[in-house]
């Protein structure tokens, strides 16, 4: 459990720097939602439970945590996440940036695109 801590707290101070308006209890629950994302590598709610340290007695609990911060209308991602890619690129600046993009067809229906981009041999999304 110490390294998701010690990931936990890298995660908390990267997302202060860039969100002077949020509410610190919500960037607690999305810094640890993104440490459990990195340990896991699987984007399943249930996988993310060992990873976080909680009083809750059922895994139901834990996940209607993340459900009710994911459908808070108060939080707003891209106030989050526009600074943070701005500030990525500008620290990538003068080097060579890869885009991928990953197309999956559901239902022969929908089209989802990921896109991400690779930075040292690591792909972010």
């Amino acid at each position: 459990m110490s390294s998701t801590t010690c990931l936990y707290d890298h995660e908390l101070s990267l997302l202060r720097q860039y969100s002077h308006r949020w509410d610190l209890r919500h960037l607690k629950a999305l810094a640890w939602m993104v440490t459990a994302l990195v340990c896991s590598s699987k984007l399943s709610l249930p996988e993310w439970e060992s990873y976080v340290p909680s009083r809750a007695r059922q895994a139901q609990s834990t996940e209607r945590r993340w459900q009710r911060f994911m459908s808070n209308r108060r939080v707003r991602i891209k106030s989050l996440y526009v600074p943070l890619v701005l500030a990525t690129l500008h620290r990538w600046k003068g080097r060579r940036l890869y885009l991928a993009l990953d197309t999956t067809v559901l239902w022969n229906r929908y089209c989802s695109i990921l896109r991400g981009a690779r930075h040292c041999q690591r792909l972010t999304r």
